[in-house]
């Protein structure tokens, strides 16, 4: 089954919430967490529930090597749709193109993940996936969707997806003698993506887990956060409001600059936070290497958003995408210097963050391909 694109637009939200159900009731499954994959798209799961580590091939996991994690978003109708259960993978299918984009991660020595929690995110109302990101009691509690559209508790844990995710990724990498981890997240994952990296540095900081574990990049790929409030997450700050995940995200992201030096780039690829619930977060891309993808959809803010994460994971293949500027007679000049991509050295996501420039994609709007592309510099 070719399993990408298989997100699922506000747009068209009004078509999942009307998919029929099965005939018969579907059995009451839920399986979610941390899977390994090689350069052929075959994956392998990395723990189970109870937390029991799994001995894989090391074409899967080799613990002396760099590790990246990508956390999924929202993901409504992806427990009916197909034969069930539809899962994101590192393949990408689009028009002739065909390419497995763990494949490039793998011929240079990375170890590459999935985190799944695709059934608890398989929600109609977005704001209610988002919250079992950061906590077990949100409007829906950890409730998660089966194969017939129904929803069961029967074996929910009491534990956020925010929590599950950071056990299973330091306990699978407890033993990784590379100390380098590289976490990724598109949409809402990104705040999953971002919440796990803050968990562990404060693990770090506590003793309660290795340095070797320590997130030596954040990658935020076209990231969502809905506007206002949440009850669940209080008012951490006593401002006397209460707080907003992209809020929540800023100070984390904060933190492992502070703390850490990390590196964190921002991808952005869509107008989705322009829409009616998207908060633009401006405070974050301050921080940030701030990165904007103008793949050649014009309207199509669905592809606009979903292409960003082939797109990234294909450019661990090519060279670092070239700076340029254009003058008035719309001449561009090479700078010399790096744009962000996979490939771009830490060092130089260090040099583009936490300043008045963002870089704008110029050149490679029509091809799905990075190798092509280029950035123009700006100021805001």
């Amino acid at each position: 089954m070719l399993k990408t694109f298989r997100y699922i637009s506000l747009m068209l939200l009004a078509s999942v919430l009307f998919l029929p159900l099965a005939a018969h009731a579907a059995v009451d499954t839920l399986d979610y967490g941390l899977y390994w994959f090689d350069g052929d798209n075959n994956s392998v799961k990395a723990l189970e529930a109870d937390g029991t580590v799994n001995n894989v091939p090391l074409k899967f996991y080799d613990p002396s090597k760099p590790t990246i994690v990508h956390f999924h978003g929202w993901q409504p109708g992806s427990a009916t749709r197909g034969d069930g259960y539809d899962r994101e993978d590192f393949r990408f299918v689009w028009g002739s193109e065909d390419v497995i984009t763990s494949s490039p991660w793998k011929s240079k020595g990375w170890n590459i993940a999935y985190f799944y929690w695709d059934q608890f995110a398989d929600e109609s109302e977005l704001k209610d996936a988002e919250a079992k990101m950061w906590t077990a009691n949100g409007p829906r509690g950890m409730r998660y969707r089966l194969s017939d559209g129904s929803y069961s508790t029967q074996h929910s844990p009491n534990k956020s997806v925010g929590d599950i995710a950071f056990e299973q990724v330091t306990a699978a990498l407890a033993g990784n003698t590379s100390y380098y981890v590289r976490l990724s997240g598109h949409s809402l994952g990104n705040q999953l993506a971002t919440i796990v990296a803050g968990k562990i540095s404060d693990a770090i900081y506590a003793g309660d887990v290795g340095v070797n574990v320590m997130v030596d990049r954040l990658e935020l790929l076209d990231p969502f956060y809905s506007k206002d409030g949440k009850s669940y997450l209080g008012d951490a700050n006593g401002d006397g409001k209460l707080d907003w995940t992209g809020e929540r995200v800023r100070w984390i992201v904060q933190d492992l600059i502070e703390r850490h030096n990390t590196p964190v780039t921002a991808y952005y690829s869509s107008n989705i936070n322009d829409l009616w619930i998207g908060d633009k977060n401006l405070p974050l891309r301050a921080m940030v290497a701030e990165m904007w993808h103008r793949y050649w959809y014009l309207a199509d803010e669905v592809n606009k958003h979903n292409h960003v994460v082939p797109n990234y994971f294909r450019s661990m293949a090519s060279a670092p995408p070239e700076e340029v500027t254009i003058n008035w007679w719309g001449n561009r000049t090479a700078t010399g210097n790096d744009a962000a991509s996979a490939s771009t050295d830490d060092s130089r996501i260090l040099d583009m963050m936490g300043n008045t420039n963002y870089w704008d994609q110029v050149e490679g709007r029509y091809t799905a391909d990075p190798e092509d592309d280029q950035f123009e510099i700006k100021n805001y």
